[in-house]
């Protein structure tokens, strides 16, 4: 009676744990100071070979390609249309968070920092992120762009294939990748559940849902056709996923692991008599835009038509792109 009163004692919680335990291949993040350092410094590890046979864009040769492109077509994949389960979202959603940014010595010290922010790949070698990511405006006195994967691998960034400030995309071509990439899905609407997998305020892999909250223009917004690469670069998309500062460039996924948009700013809203916050905006970067600004990458004469579009409305403006109020959501 005593044996068959613990076994069954055993088998009640061994049922519990399994309740609570994570599912077989769900990561377990190291969210303490000692393992994100940890982590950095490995990345950076793998990078200084790569600064030292000068294989890694430097700070200036980015802003340089923005005017010196590379053409050739970028072969986007067609949109998935079976549903998978939230979980299977979550593992696709995973394996396509990529880190895009900039590892620099900064002006107080010796040492090799990381500066990363999100990206997702569109094609096997071609990464998509936010165009503040790879125009950041930290201070450092060398840096160099890199993308690193989920298992910590760094890979060297060496050209930008297309930019837009107004658009907030970049896409760039990173050597020696083989990545997975995320098919666009340009035809979602207002409600389609939407998901988010990024890094908030440097809490890694923290990832969310939401849906579809609207589509809109931004402030500077003339009118014109939405199918065209001009006009596109206005469109914006409101999603109710949870993101902060270090989810920029970060792809939104849709039930079927498309890349539905991507992390581009975050606003609070205040009001009342109080002036206190009653709304946290979202705003993203629609897959519709992205897909337009790849395409023009394989047309002769497209990209710099882009480039110097946006250099004489930045120069119409005395220098300084509209912005509008809302703040990027990068590191």
């Amino acid at each position: 009676m005593v044996i068959k009163s613990w076994m069954t004692a055993v088998l009640v919680w061994l049922l519990i744990q399994s309740l609570f335990a994570q599912r077989e291949g769900t990561p377990i993040v190291d969210q303490t100071p000692e393992g994100i350092n940890k982590a950095n410094a490995a990345i950076i590890a793998k990078i200084r070979p790569l600064i030292d046979a000068r294989k890694l864009m430097s700070r200036d040769e980015v802003k340089k390609r923005f005017v010196e492109t590379e053409t050739g077509v970028i072969d986007l994949l067609p949109a998935n249309h079976k549903a998978l389960s939230r979980e299977e979202v979550a593992i696709v959603a995973q394996a396509a968070n990529l880190r895009v940014g900039y590892c620099y010595l900064c002006e107080k010290c010796d040492d090799w920092h990381l500066s990363l922010a999100g990206g997702y790949p569109v094609a096997p070698d071609v990464v998509a992120t936010c165009e503040h990511v790879i125009e950041s405006p930290m201070k450092m006195l060398e840096g160099y762009l890199i993308v690193a994967d989920q298992e910590g691998n760094a890979y060297p960034v060496t050209s930008v294939l297309a930019c837009s400030s107004v658009m907030d995309t970049a896409l760039i071509r990173v050597e020696g990748a083989n990545f997975k990439p995320l098919a666009l899905n340009a035809t979602v609407g207002q409600g389609t559940s939407a998901y988010c997998y990024s890094s908030p305020l440097g809490q890694l892999g923290y990832f969310s849902e939401g849906i579809v909250n609207r589509f809109l223009w931004d402030r500077t917004y003339k009118g014109g056709d939405k199918d065209s690469l001009d006009t596109a670069r206005h469109l914006r998309v409101n999603f109710s996923t949870d993101w902060a500062p270090g989810s920029s460039g970060s792809a939104v996924l849709d039930q079927a692991g498309n890349a539905i948009g991507h992390v581009s700013q975050i606003a609070e809203l205040s009001g009342g008599k109080n002036n206190q916050r009653m709304i946290t905006l979202h705003t993203g970067i629609p897959a519709h835009s992205v897909g337009l600004l790849a395409k023009a990458v394989g047309i002769s004469g497209q990209v710099e038509k882009l480039v110097e579009l946006e250099a004489g409305e930045k120069e119409g403006k005395g220098g300084e792109a509209d912005k509008g109020t809302k703040s990027k959501a990068e590191e």
